[in-house]
Order: structure tokens, then sequence, then C-alpha cells
């Protein structure tokens, strides 16, 4: 490898996962490139919620939000595929809305401050790793290498198949998700203070929302990637579109909708991938499966994945050991331990629940009749609570939801 500069860590992918991991990696010493095939700013279709719980886990972050338009919300407005629907509030901000359009830029410029090495309009065409080396080579024909690679080129990413990680997703384990982020002047909920989410909407698995923005709107309609090969014959923006037209004939927005803002993505809904780390290579974010199945989101797991991919790699660079499977471990361990169980439970309730519209209805109703209820609901979709707790809640304070949802499982 005469003349050839070896990185300590090369990461594929400039989103949430792969630019927190690029920052703890330089912050942590180490030389690390960041290869993004874009150039930013650039469109990423993404609801682009972050719970507030990414604030406490993240400290820099917080101080870093005021550098672009983000929007804080406290209130959910939950519906279910009957029309019953239930208000929730929580007593201080819930969720942070963003853009992926600026969020995206922000962290990878947040890397570049710490000391990565960012490279754009780099469009990764092979990847390969060893026992000494990482090896990733672009369509223009440079080539990167390094110590360690972090996979973090998303649900629809490369890298994890070129090093035989992951052969790719089936349809039961991916979410088509049908959105479209528009300006104010063409497209506004009626509410801005106010998350709107309807599950059950179109099928047992689809749901709906509208998420608002500082100057725009994130309005989308999703289901199971092998629901909508099999059951649905409209193509995709017509699905949104007329989505769209029934919330504007709601009430819920004004506006039209417009093919021009609409970009429809792949959502990883099937809990993480059976590897997410061989020897010098580590899976973050989407790549990996790390999402939320039951609120679907993304960007906080993207970001603890990424960050505990960066610290692995540190541990194993500052360690004495010579097994190059010791940060393949490590992070293994890590995620299993802080994020494994509540994306195993995610993965649980979402099957549990889109079974059945009627469950859905009957946890609605619930939280609608107690106030306990609606806040444990807050609290678990916020992160605050793990499943098992939230579950434990339920069963002792709310019975009688507990003995309405178990008769419909059973009875039908």
């Amino acid at each position: 490898m005469r003349g050839v500069t070896v990185l300590d860590a090369i990461v594929v992918g400039a989103g949430p996962a792969g630019a927190t991991a690029a920052r703890s990696l330089a912050a942590g010493g180490a030389r690390v490139c960041l290869l993004e095939r874009a150039r930013f700013p650039r469109n990423k279709p993404c609801g682009g919620g972050i719970t507030t719980r990414a604030l406490s886990r993240f400290p820099w972050l917080e101080a870093a939000l005021p550098r672009i338009a983000a929007h804080w919300v406290s209130r959910l407005y939950l519906e279910a595929g009957s029309g019953n629907h239930v208000v929730l509030t929580s007593e201080r901000p819930a969720v942070v809305l963003v853009r992926r359009y600026e969020f995206d830029e922000l962290l990878a410029r947040l890397a570049v401050e710490a000391g990565a090495e960012l490279w754009e309009e780099a469009w990764v065409s092979q990847a390969e790793a060893d026992e000494e080396r990482a090896v990733v080579r672009t369509r223009d024909g440079r080539e990167f290498t390094g110590r360690y690679l972090v996979a973090a080129d998303g649900v629809n990413g490369i890298v994890t198949r070129r090093v035989g990680l992951h052969p790719g997703w089936d349809g039961d384990a991916v979410a088509l998700d049908m959105m479209e982020e528009a300006p104010d002047a063409c497209l506004r909920t009626t509410d801005p203070a106010t998350l709107w989410v309807s599950y059950g909407h179109g099928g047992t698995d689809g749901y709906g929302y509208v998420f608002p923005k500082r100057g725009y709107v994130n309005v989308g309609v999703g289901c199971l990637l092998s629901y909508f090969k099999e059951q649905v014959a409209l193509p995709p923006y017509e699905v949104q579109r007329r989505f769209v037209n029934d919330l504007v004939a709601r009430g819920v927005l004004q506006g039209a909708s417009t093919r021009d803002h609409f970009t429809p993505c792949h959502i990883p809904v099937g809990g993480p991938i059976d590897r997410t780390a061989s020897g010098r290579v580590l899976v973050a974010g989407d790549a990996g499966g790390f999402v939320n199945a039951y609120t679907a989101e993304g960007i906080y797991y993207a970001m603890v994945t990424g960050d505990l991919a960066a610290g692995a790699i540190l541990e194993a660079r500052q360690g004495d050991s010579p097994d190059t499977r010791e940060a393949a471990r490590r992070y293994v361990r890590a995620w299993r331990r802080e994020i494994g169980g509540e994306l195993r439970d995610a993965r649980l309730i979402q099957k549990y629940l889109f079974r059945d519209a009627r469950r859905i209805a009957a946890v609605v109703g619930g939280a609608g009749e107690h106030r306990d209820l609606a806040q444990t609901i807050i609290a678990y979709a916020m992160g605050t609570i793990t499943y098992a707790a939230a579950r434990r809640r339920v069963l002792s304070r709310f019975p009688r939801t507990a003995l309405r949802l178990a008769k419909i499982a059973l009875f039908g």
C-alpha cells in the first residue's frame, strides 16, 4: 500500500447517521472522510420529525439548531381508520420538525467543523473490505482507503450489498412513503402547532401524516410495499393527490398538491438487518434498518447508530487487540444495549396494532377517555419511557382498555 494514504475511517453517506459518525470520529482524533453522492443542499424525502430526547442524547445539536428553521410542537392529533380521534398534548415540546434539505447540510458542516473531510458528488459504486483495510471507489474513478468503513448510505444504498452484509429488502420489511414537502404558498396546514397522524388510513397497515414546518408542510401517506403492490391499483402520486384532496375537503389543509414537490421513498420498518457489522464494516442508520417500526422515526436512531459506530472504531483504534473484528463486536453490543429493546418492541407493536384496525381504534378511544393513558402514549412516542414500562402502566391503570384489545386479538 506504498503511496496510498490510509484513513482511519471512510463514511459513505452524509445523512444523519453518516454525518454524526464522521463528526464523532473527527472529534475523537480520527482522520475520516465523509462521502456524499450529491451536493449540499440536496433534497431528501422525509417527514423530518425528531423527538426531543435527541437533544439530551446529543447536547451539541440543540446549540446548532438555531442555524436552521426548526419548528417545535407539543400537540399530536391521532386518528384511527374509523375516524375516531384524540388530541394529545405534552407539557413541553415533544417533537422538533426540520427540513432535511437544511438539517442534513447542517450535520455535514458540523462534521467538517470537527475535522472531517467532506467529499460531495462522490457517488460510491464499489466497496470491499478484508483483514487489512476497506476500499471504496466512486463512479468517477476516485478511490478511498481506510482502516474502517461505516455504511450509512440509506435504505437504497449499495455498500451493504457490495460487502455481502445484506442482500436487499423484501416488501414486508419496507414501507412505501408517498410524500411532498411544499411551501406554504402552495399547501399549508390550518393548525401549524399540531402534528397530525392517522393510523389505518386506506388499509390496516396504512398511515397518513401532516408535519408542519416553518414556511413549509410535509404531507404523506404510505403503507407496506407488499400491500401497495398487491392491493393498490393507482400510481403513487395519484394516491398522494387524493389524500391531500381529502384533507383539504376536511379543512386540515389549504391549497393543493403539486407534483413538483412529490417524492416517494422507502422506509425500512422490519427492524435491524441480521448483520449490522462484520470485520471492518459497520452499518448505521436506514442502511441497517434502524427505524422505529411503530412511529417510523429514523433520524434519532440514525444519529445514535452513527455515534455508536464511531465510538466502537475509536475504542478499537486505541486498544491493544489485533483482532480486526473488535470494532464490529463493540458496535453490535452497543446498539443492542441502547436501542435494541425499543426497536424490537416497536416492531411487535406495529405487527399487533396494524393487523386489525379495531386495535388502533381501541387505543385511540382509550386515550380519549383517560388523560393518563394519553400521556403514556406521548411518553412512549417521545422515547422517555420504554415499551415494557408503557405496557405495565396500561395493564395496571387501564385494565378495561387492555381487556378490549385482548378480546379483539383472541376472538376477532
